[in-house]
């Protein structure tokens, strides 16, 4: 990633792959982020397949069975405060680094703290801090491993306002004093045209994203968005005008055609040579 910034490297492949893994490679159990040696060993296997660059570890998956939408934002930094769930993010950070080393670059996955809080009501400032607080210090728990970046994941449809993304300042503000590469992911962008210019982040991640609105950039990561991944002529169509980005970037469904998904890593590894 960093050499992606650093305009080192012509290309960077980042799919985020975990539904897909846990369904076609691991059966989709039932508890699949509080074991790491299952989802690990189920990633080894399909990275030889899914090639991508760069694998997100969710800060969040080990305490989701603790936490409920909506709830106070108290009940919501005791849950974070858990010894357990955190033991298991530090487990499956170790695993992973060990399995794959510096073949791929290994970034948190931290949802935005708006994420926890009731949609469609006033925001708490107070309450977006004091979870991004209890979010930091989920993270400063594993900040000594040789991680590579810091992904944000936010929800609204129109990237943050001013409010949510200010809640972020503290845990950019770490990225940056651990040498992280910093990643927003805006999960429901569908036009870059509707994002702030001025809002924070090494990269910009739009999962929902054709590759044809993307600006031609280093910053703008996407054109992988899930009509992609069917087997259709226009789905291959999009495929091959990502595969000409630099950055590419998007999600595999849960229940993307295996076959199809194997031809579309095919064309995007084509174009890097």
């Amino acid at each position: 990633m960093d050499d992606w910034i650093r305009a080192r490297r012509d290309t960077l492949t980042w799919l985020d792959c975990d539904r897909y893994v846990w369904s076609v490679f691991a059966g989709a159990p039932g508890r699949w982020y509080d074991e790491p040696a299952t989802l690990v060993a189920a990633t080894a296997q399909a990275h030889p397949l899914l090639r991508s660059d760069v694998y997100a570890v969710s800060v969040l998956g080990p305490f989701s069975r603790h936490l409920v939408s909506g709830s106070e934002a108290s009940a919501l930094c005791e849950a974070l405060e858990l010894s357990a769930p955190r033991r298991v993010v530090a487990d499956t950070l170790d695993a992973l680094l060990h399995q794959f080393g510096s073949r791929v670059d290994i970034v948190l996955d931290c949802p935005s703290p708006r994420s926890f809080l009731t949609s469609g009501v006033a925001v708490d400032l107070d309450a977006l801090d004091d979870v991004a607080a209890s979010l930091l210090e989920v993270i400063r728990t594993v900040a000594d491993r040789p991680i590579r970046g810091l992904q944000i994941t936010c929800n609204t449809a129109f990237g943050p306002d001013d409010d949510e993304a200010d809640a972020w300042s503290s845990l950019l503000a770490a990225a940056a004093h651990y040498g992280w590469v910093t990643a927003i992911r805006l999960n429901d962008v569908t036009d870059p045209d509707q994002l702030d210019g001025t809002l924070p982040g090494d990269l910009l991640l739009l999962p929902q994203t054709a590759a044809d609105v993307l600006p031609d950039d280093r910053r703008h990561g996407g054109g992988l968005p899930p009509a992609v991944w069917t087997d259709t002529d226009e789905a291959a169509r999009r495929a091959d005008v990502a595969a000409k980005r630099g950055l590419r970037f998007g999600e595999i469904p849960a229940d993307a055609p295996p076959e199809t998904v194997l031809t579309r890593i095919n064309a995007l590894s084509a174009a890097e040579h």
